[in-house]
């Protein structure tokens, strides 16, 4: 996602989301939850203007510089390069409606930001070379600067000043403003002008004026001025003739603001920070200031945010004050030790030093009875009691009845009060046991069965049947009925510590403690789950409102535990859901654990009541506010092992072998940014979604890959920015990685298997060698053994029939046959030296098989051989011994059986040395044969050379008996059986391969 798509994503979040609350114009100043950001918190020190642009970002312009802050953490903003602001003293800020922020600088010069990019204006541009003090778009959205030397207005890329024709009357402009019609407001040193919209030329304003620092325009249409010589009042007198509200004259006032609920606010050059709101009983000013927490009292900016807040710059630093659901309720300085019960709609308390009073949401009212109060109680008739270490009252119709002492000698405080129906009323001190008033004695209740023996209940509670539930320390609770004490329950033992809160509703009795909370339901107890007793722990106080919500004050703050979730505290299914209120909320400090008890009350209006150690506060369970506003979200920066790495386009790019990512972002959620929440995922890498309150996310060692991070995050009150920011991460691959090295081990892992497939053939042809070296000795051995014995035996026949044949006449019959089988025995020992010679391989076939083949004819020994022609087809080649033995053999055979057998005219030898193999055909035109006679009539011929092509590794194939076409013998050996390899074995014979192919290369001919 780019960074415009994400600008203008979060322009539209911002308007399409319904605005918070303002702040509530019936509380006092000090109702609103207050934060003061000073240097020591690391705020800029010195703000002179304020301004929220349209990603939620709040912007302070200071005198060192412009700053924009998140909620968290205050950043300088100071681009570099040619953006490099014209000055460092800002004056003033504006954020368009239109988007960007404009920055007046003080001595001159403007700025203008839009996303990462700012654009400086200065005299090349027409500005003056003064101080700009306000920026207003008037109705026709044209851009106008208040400047000490007057007002200019942009024109496309350039400022000018307004047309004489104008009639603009001064030579200054101290401020500007534009009104909800349209009209431009104009202070200058002689008075106020105005431009309404569509008029050619300025108005004056008939009221005197003296130096305005700002205007500002009330609900019903009134401009106010703030003048840093005469306060805070309304330009022109009320229609209805009343006075001016103004603030003290001598009040120099620098900023001016109505709020969306039309409650004035102005800031003071040296008294604070004041407020006026039409809804408050007292109409007049309010003031804060320093000694109530502000920051300084050296006032100027005020700005309202899309939340609600409102923010004020000061000479020290930075305030806000926002709304809080709990709101704390005024009582005397230094007052301790609340005690409470409701009083109709009022609440009266309690204290130890201080007289009771009666208080309300923003008031209270002291009651004449200046006694110390530790407990009180009120009765189902209405009447309240009291009690104290100087005794016990009753309060009815608002008068205060003095009833007893205390029954104990000794000064003791008074823990809890208790009546029963039965019209007795109950004490417990810090004395062992339990006291009875009725019929107006006392009676001490000790040593009875069943109650500790050495302690005295914490609190206590009658139920609706009249039964008086008691808590002690040390996880006990008993139930006295009768004059009798049991546990009428089972279940679970009870496991909340000391038992300091007891409440009864429909569902049964409440039990809180210092450890946890526990229910008696029909009959049967059972704690909480563990999962919530952190949240639950410390309970000293028990409420329900008209809703059937139960509300619990405890050491982790106010828990609200809405009617449909109160089953999930038991049921140990999933994380049961509450609201939890704090520090954050305006809680002040937490509920008392001893004394006084119960901290929880409700009104008859149907407020509640919470009192803690520092004070008391007070919620409306009806008008509980919510931040509807989702917090736009945005990613700030990428760094890899602590060193930055740029964002463009919303992409980063990180090296091979990143190990420590971390990503930072942030949600502008300015109200409580304590509470806002994040999930984020690094998609290709986590495999959920990550839930958390930091604001970067870790990675150690990612991987290499394209990776899409994904943040969303809510506001305080869990509404959820669906959109979120998102930042696509490329980390680069190691060079084992890449494609062109997954090419490189795949090409190498074909080189490896064709090294392997060459060895094996390798192998192979070593072993065919050998056994054709086996094979030759052998041959060379019959053939020695045939030449030694039968064809020496032979040649020794022929002699002897030669000898006897020359003592017979030449006429005798005899002889005639002996010179005929001399004759037959000399055609056998010439077949028999022509064996020897072929079992010797004298024929040198392997170097020039066609003269080998036509050597045959010399063999056919004054047989009828026909015309033999020998055809030659490619470029003769070497050839393997094996491969042309048999080619030899079987070309031979072919050849001997054609002179013998076939009757032919001619015999056609053809050689054929290709590229894939060598083909040896030997083709007759006699008269054929049957392929099964040979085998019929005992001769195996053709059955051995099929088997000398099988040791060639080639085929064998013999057509014969096709009319007129004779027989044809076709060999082929395939070229890695047929040809002789030029290359040395082994890695030399590689080197040699490319050698040979750099040779092709080099010449082959250059187009």
């Amino acid at each position: 996602m780019s960074y415009r798509f994400q600008g203008l994503a979060l322009l539209w979040l911002l308007l399409a989301a319904p605005h918070a609350s303002a702040l509530d114009p019936a509380r006092a100043i000090t109702q609103f939850h207050h934060t003061a950001w000073t240097v020591n918190q690391g705020a800029p020190g010195q703000v002179t203007a304020l301004a929220q642009t349209a990603d939620g970002y709040l912007w302070l312009g200071t005198e060192i510089g412009l700053y924009r802050f998140d909620g968290v953490r205050f950043t300088r903003f100071a681009p570099v390069g040619p953006d490099t602001f014209p000055a460092t003293s800002v004056s003033t800020l504006y954020a368009s409606p239109g988007g960007g922020l404009w920055v007046g600088f003080r001595y001159g010069g403007v700025s203008r930001i839009e996303g990462v990019q700012v654009r400086n204006y200065g005299p090349a541009e027409g500005l003056p070379t003064s101080t700009v003090f306000r920026f207003a778009e008037d109705g026709e959205g044209r851009l106008w600067a208040a400047t000490f030397t007057g007002p200019v207005t942009l024109h496309g890329n350039r400022w000018q000043r307004p047309d004489p024709a104008m009639g603009y009357p001064g030579r200054q402009a101290r401020t500007v403003f534009t009104d909800r019609d349209g009209a431009l407001w104009i202070a200058t040193e002689r008075g106020m002008v105005v431009l309404r919209r569509g008029a050619r030329a300025f108005a004056r304003v008939p009221a005197s004026v003296g130096r305005v620092s700002q205007i500002a325009e009330a609900p019903d249409g009134a401009i106010w001025v703030a003048e840093a010589d005469g306060g805070v009042r309304p330009l022109l007198a009320p229609v209805n003739g009343s006075a001016a509200l103004q603030a003290d004259p001598a009040t120099s006032s620098a900023g001016l603001l109505f709020d969306r609920d039309g409650v004035l606010w102005a800031t003071t050059l040296g008294t604070g920070l004041l407020r006026r709101s039409a809804s408050r009983a007292d109409p007049s000013f309010e003031s804060f200031r320093r000694v109530d927490g502000l920051s300084s009292d050296y006032l100027q900016p005020l700005l309202e945010d899309r939340e609600g807040n409102l923010w004020v710059g000061s000479s020290r630093g930075l305030d806000r004050f926002r709304h809080a659901n709990l709101v704390q309720v005024p009582l005397p300085e230094g007052a301790q030790d609340f005690a409470i019960v409701p009083d109709g709609t009022s609440l009266l308390v309690g204290t130890r030093n201080h007289p009771l009073q009666r208080v309300e949401m923003a008031s209270r009212q002291a009651l004449p009875l200046d006694a110390a109060i530790t407990a009180m109680h009120r009765d189902a008739a209405g009447t309240t009691w009291l009690a104290g270490p100087e005794g016990l009252w009753r309060m009815q119709g608002g008068a205060f009845e003095e009833v007893s002492d205390l029954p104990v000698s000794a000064r003791s405080g008074v823990q809890a009060i208790a009546t029963t129906p039965d019209g007795a009323l109950w004490l417990s001190l810090n004395t062992p046991g339990l006291h009875r008033l009725q019929h107006g004695h006392w009676t001490h209740l000790q040593d009875v069965p069943g109650l500790p023996s050495n302690g005295s209940p914490l609190t206590m509670q009658v139920d609706a049947r009249g039964r008086l539930w008691l808590g002690f320390a040390r996880n006990v609770a008993v139930v006295l009925e009768q004059g009798r004490v049991t546990t009428p329950w089972t279940g679970e033992a009870l496991d909340v510590g000391n038992v300091t809160a007891l409440f009864e509703d429909a569902d049964g009795m409440w039990i809180g403690g210092e450890r946890g909370l526990a229910r008696v339901s029909a009959g049967r107890l059972r704690n909480v789950v563990p999962g919530v007793r952190e949240d639950l722990r410390g309970i000293s106080g028990i409420v329900g409102d008209a809703s059937g919500d139960l509300w619990f004050n405890g050491a982790r703050g106010v828990v609200r535990v809405r009617a449909g979730d109160i089953a999930g505290l038991f049921a140990g299914q999933g994380r049961p859901r509450y609201e939890r209120f704090n520090a954050l909320d305006a809680l002040p400090g937490v509920p008392a654990q001893f004394r006084p008890l119960p901290t929880a009350a409700r009104t008859g209006d149907g407020r509640l009541w919470f009192a803690t150690t520092s004070g008391l506060v007070s919620i409306d369970p009806r008008q509980v506010v919510r931040n509807p506003v989702p917090p736009p979200v945005e990613i700030l920066s990428v760094a890899v092992d602590g060193t930055p790495v740029p964002i463009r386009a919303g992409t980063v790019q990180l090296p091979a072998g990143t190990r420590n990512l971390r990503i930072r972002y942030t949600a502008l959620s300015l109200s409580i940014p304590e509470r806002v929440r994040f999930r984020y995922r690094l998609d290709g890498f986590d495999a959920e979604w990550v839930e958390g309150a930091a604001r970067s996310a870790l990675y150690n060692a990612p991987g290499s890959g394209r990776y899409v991070f994904q943040v969303l995050a809510s506001n305080n009150d869990g509404v959820w920015n669906k959109h979120g920011a998102q930042l696509v991460v490329t980390v680069a691959p190691h060079y084992w990685e890449t494609g062109w090295f997954r090419a490189l081990c795949v090409a190498a892992a074909v080189a490896v298997l064709w090294l392997l497939y060459l060895a094996r053939l390798r192998h192979l042809a070593g072993r065919i060698r050998t056994r054709l070296d086996e094979r030759h000795r052998e041959r060379e051995r019959i053939a020695r053994e045939l030449h030694d014995t039968l064809l020496q035996s032979t040649q020794g026949l022929i002699l002897r029939l030669h000898a006897s044949s020359r003592k017979l006449p030449p006429e005798d019959p005899v002889r005639q046959e002996l010179e005929a089988a001399m004759a037959m025995a000399e055609r056998v020992g010439a077949d028999g030296r022509e064996r020897v010679r072929g079992l010797r391989g004298d024929v040198d076939h392997a170097r020039d098989l066609g003269a080998a083949l036509m050597a045959v004819l010399e063999e056919s020994h004054g047989l009828d051989t026909p015309a033999v022609r020998l055809v030659v087809e490619g470029t003769p080649r070497r050839m393997q011994r094996c491969a042309s033995e048999e080619a030899y053999m079987i070309g031979r055979e072919a050849m001997l059986n054609a002179f013998r057998h076939a009757r032919a005219s001619t015999v056609q030898v053809s050689l054929g040395y290709g590229r894939h193999a060598f083909r040896l055909q030997v083709e007759d035109d006699g008269v054929g044969f049957s392929q099964d006679a040979g085998a019929v009539d005992g001769h195996w011929g053709l059955e051995g050379m099929h088997e000398r092509a099988a040791r060639a590794g080639g085929s064998l194939a013999i057509l014969s008996g096709r009319a007129g076409r004779g027989t044809g013998v076709d060999l082929q050996i395939p070229a890695a059986f047929a040809w002789e390899s030029p290359y040395r074995p082994g890695a030399a014979g590689m080197r040699d391969r490319v050698r040979a192919a750099l040779g092709r290369l080099r010449r082959r001919p250059r187009g």
